[in-house]
């Protein structure tokens, strides 16, 4: 009997990188089989997201595309979470929401033509993971949901309310990776820093991760909330030689108006005091950003402020978007919306002002030496191999190497915005 081969497309956040990770390790379970050709698959899962409009529309896209070609296909993610009478319309056989993917394995058993949604069920969590052959990084979910309901996110409406996972189940989770060989571990959460088990905070948890593993030399995690950001974190993070010190601090904006607006629940020295705090104890650490141009009734003012914190700051990478407008949340209503064209321009000079403080910070690395964790090879030039740096930085270095391979480095030089090494004494392993 052939066995039914199956396609995962993920669209959006980490958290569905891991969600469609631990569905294709069910499948698998069940005899099914993974191909990386859609076309040769008999099920397609898309896990969508709905944080931008163009990734919606595109999973919107591709279930009309699948269906019409007699693929069973199976919606899940955030999208599905909000449009699943939409998207059996649109040609989907299964639409699972946020909380219930766990049962795509059982569900798609029993379907056969008809078509089902799966309501959220509760929270389910497998934590009996295994390895990949070869792989080297996981993430590890501490947090779900959101209790922040800021005005332009629909985190809160798809994801849910926050649940924090008990930290001993967590730790367990990490110790089985770490006796699997896995180096680098990301913790994942909409809001990991309003982690919280009833007894265990965030700084707590970090510690007992760091604590709990022997191969792991790079501990990570994603996202923070600058409104929930302690000094107690902060301070383990600083004097930490596992925890990696990344910080994504997102601003979303300089205004202290529009913050408002966004019901950020901090102002604009409440994140520059964090920002300095975080540059004054790890000088050679990294902070990233995310940052929204064209909310509602952003003024030119407004704008401007933005660009001077970013000039204050001087990330080290950020995310820029143009607002757009998302089902169901406040902000979607607001009468002030701004025309695309303004939008746009202020997209572009927020992207050159924003890449004139990384290309600064970039040069503070030059002629230092740190240890690089190999990814694979550079996209751009086959002789170079390209991983991240222990802040998180990517950087390419001279020589072919094996991805999760640590390769100690020099910094020599800056190509565009990326970092470029040559290895101490290492010959190239591939």
């Amino acid at each position: 009997m052939r066995r039914r081969k199956f396609y995962i497309k993920t669209f959006g956040c980490q958290m569905n990188e891991l969600d469609s990770e631990m569905v294709r390790r069910m499948l698998e379970e069940r005899g099914y089989v993974y191909t990386d050709n859609p076309d040769e698959a008999d099920v397609v899962l898309l896990n969508t997201c709905t944080v931008r409009e163009k990734a919606a529309r595109k999973a919107k896209h591709l279930v009309r595309y699948f269906s019409k070609r007699e693929k069973t296909t199976v919606v899940m993610g955030c999208l599905a979470q909000q449009e699943k009478e939409n998207l059996l319309k649109e040609g989907a056989d299964l639409v699972v929401g946020t909380r219930a993917f766990v049962e795509i394995p059982d569900l798609l058993e029993s379907i056969g033509r008809q078509k089902v949604v799966c309501e959220d069920i509760g929270l389910h969590y497998r934590v009996d993971r295994e390895v990949y052959p070869g792989q080297y990084s996981a993430y590890v979910s501490i947090q779900y949901g959101c209790d922040n309901f800021c005005t332009f996110c629909v985190v809160p409406y798809t994801r849910g309310r926050e649940y924090s996972r008990p930290a001993g189940e967590i730790v367990a989770e990490v110790r089985r990776l770490d006796a699997a060989g896995v180096v680098e571990i990301t913790l994942l959460g909409q809001n990991v820093n309003s982690y919280f088990d009833g007894r265990y905070d965030f700084a707590d948890l970090l510690m007992m991760v760091q604590d709990n593993v022997k191969n792991v030399r790079r501990i990570r995690f994603t996202s923070p909330n600058p409104r929930d950001f302690s000094y107690k974190v902060l301070k383990v993070v600083a004097e930490s030689d596992v925890i990696t010190p990344w910080i994504h601090l997102p601003l979303q904006s300089g205004s202290d108006r529009v913050l408002k607006r966004m019901n950020r629940g901090y102002n604009r020295s409440e994140y520059l005091e964090q920002a300095a705090m975080i540059r004054e104890m790890m000088p050679f650490g990294t902070i990233t950003t995310d940052i929204i141009v064209g909310f509602p009734g952003e003024t030119d003012e407004d704008f401007e402020a933005t660009l001077d914190v970013v000039r204050r700051v001087k990330y080290d990478g950020a995310y820029m978007f143009i607002y757009s407008q998302r089902p169901n949340t406040p902000a979607a209503f607001y009468r002030d919306q701004l025309p695309y064209d303004v939008k746009v321009e202020r997209q572009r000079r927020l992207i050159e002002e924003v890449n004139r403080g990384i290309l600064e910070r970039r040069k503070i690395f030059v002629g230092r030496e740190d240890e690089v964790l190999i990814d694979g090879p550079s996209r751009k030039n086959p002789s170079e191999s390209a991983g991240k740096l222990f802040n998180g930085l990517t950087v390419t270095v001279k020589g072919r190497f094996r991805p999760g391979e640590f390769v100690p480095v020099r910094i020599v030089g800056i190509s565009g915005l990326t970092l470029k090494a040559e290895p101490l004494k290492v010959e190239a392993t591939v």
